[in-house]
């Protein structure tokens, strides 16, 4: 696709840029056409691009309604996230941010939500990853939704359960979830201790079951033993 100034795009880990200028640049030979992005969630972060290379960069357009309704659906939607360290989830979060794709990024916000509590809590690298991860979104859903960053960061919060809706909201595609995000971790917790109360109860009572049949046959036993023509097998004195 051809760009020019003006334009908006989506540039990945860094979310919605304008294109601020073109310039050529003249390497070993070889002259090149250059985009000059400035990351509109920053202040003055500014990224060049080789305007040939933008697909295979990850530069893209602003996703559409349709796009952002479903970026809404991710973030009311709560999951089990699976068993796994800090440093494993750190990971593969990171490299969710870094595809551009706006639902990957709508995930981490997602995941990282639900474990921003006061009994879970966030370490100082997760809660800077929180935050670039919603500054991209609210980039984003600002310009395809047109409305400010502070109203784009309020439709994030009443998908995830923390604002109410206004009246209007559903325009934007934004609701209330069944569920809050900071809700997710408490229920799974209380779900997973049920289970195991649950399991112990199901061994006991096997435990009890199992000695109970094994009393009863020793009970059998003992009264076929003392019946009087079990004792040695020999006939009775006439």
């Amino acid at each position: 696709m051809e760009y020019k100034i003006g334009d908006t795009v989506v540039y990945p880990r860094h979310g919605a840029a304008r294109i601020e200028g073109i310039t050529e640049r003249t390497l070993r030979g070889v002259t090149r056409q250059y985009l000059r992005l400035a990351v509109l969630s920053s202040d003055g972060l500014e990224i060049s691009v080789p305007a040939d290379a933008v697909e295979k960069v990850g530069v893209r357009e602003v996703v559409n309604g349709v796009a952002v309704a479903r970026v809404f659906e991710i973030l009311r939607t709560p999951v089990v996230e699976e068993k796994t360290n800090w440093s494993r989830r750190y990971k593969l979060n990171v490299e969710k941010i870094a595809t551009g794709d706006v639902n990957k990024i709508a995930e981490v916000v997602r995941d990282l939500s639900q474990r921003d509590d006061e009994d879970h809590g966030l370490s100082a690298g997760e809660k800077r990853m929180l935050a670039r991860a919603r500054g991209v979104l609210t980039s984003e859903i600002a310009l395809s939704e047109g409305i400010d960053d502070s109203e784009a960061q309020r439709l994030l919060d009443v998908n995830l359960g923390y604002q109410d809706p206004e009246p209007g909201d559903e325009k934007h595609h934004a609701e209330a979830p069944e569920e809050p995000a900071f809700q997710t971790l408490y229920r799974l917790e209380e779900e997973e201790r049920a289970a195991k109360i649950a399991a112990k109860q199901a061994a006991r009572a096997a435990r009890e079951a199992a000695a109970e049949t094994k009393k009863s046959g020793e009970d059998s036993s003992s009264d076929t033993d003392s019946s009087p023509n079990s004792s040695n097998g020999s006939l009775p004195e006439i």
